[in-house]
């Protein structure tokens, strides 16, 4: 999920929405049902398979289990929903969030002076790479190109790590560079 994080005020109630073909849907949120809804391409947004779903500062896992006929399908999502209200972006903090066959996910994220995480931030970054490694770059994608807009207050990027040693860095005007170091 791109948008790993939402916000909002403590206790509001925000709409779930599900894209399925599939005839009728089950949503469940961190375990508890919300019901079933079928489904009406007519019934606008998502055929009408949405739900309100009142949330507070946490973690939610959000579950969906969809029938068509005798076939079942499940998906699942996590998502953070913050509350914490945040000012303009003063830092950007760099972290290698995975490293998988020799390629790190490396992450950038914007944080207010309060260190709380700007999700609105969406400022123009670039990402530099000394050393070994090579940047997976020129995808023409939000994660794989070195220039990209912040969205949802982050960005990211892979990086191949050719069994060697790198820096990783990452640019924003006003801000202070960042540097990450990949071993």
């Amino acid at each position: 999920c791109s948008w790993p994080v939402r916000w909002g005020d403590d206790g509001a109630s925000k709409m779930v929405k599900v894209y399925s073909n599939c005839e009728e849907a089950e949503l469940f949120v961190n375990g508890k049902s919300f019901g079933s809804r079928k489904r009406n391409s007519q019934d606008f947004p998502a055929a009408g398979l949405r739900w309100q779903v009142p949330m507070s500062k946490g973690k939610y896992t959000i579950k969906v289990v969809a029938k068509s006929g005798k076939t079942v399908v499940t998906d699942e999502i996590t998502q953070e929903y913050q509350t914490e209200k945040w000012d303009k972006p003063t830092q950007l903090v760099l972290n290698k969030i995975s490293e998988e066959n020799g390629v790190a996910t490396i992450e950038v994220k914007a944080l207010d002076n309060k260190n709380i995480l700007c999700l609105d931030a969406i400022n123009s970054v670039e990402f530099l790479l000394a050393g070994d490694g090579k940047l997976i770059d020129n995808q023409g994608t939000s994660s794989g190109s070195r220039k990209v807009q912040l969205y949802n207050g982050r960005a990211i990027i892979k990086v191949m790590t050719l069994g060697g040693s790198s820096v990783a860095g990452v640019k924003s005007q006003g801000l202070k560079t960042v540097f990450l170091d990949l071993r």
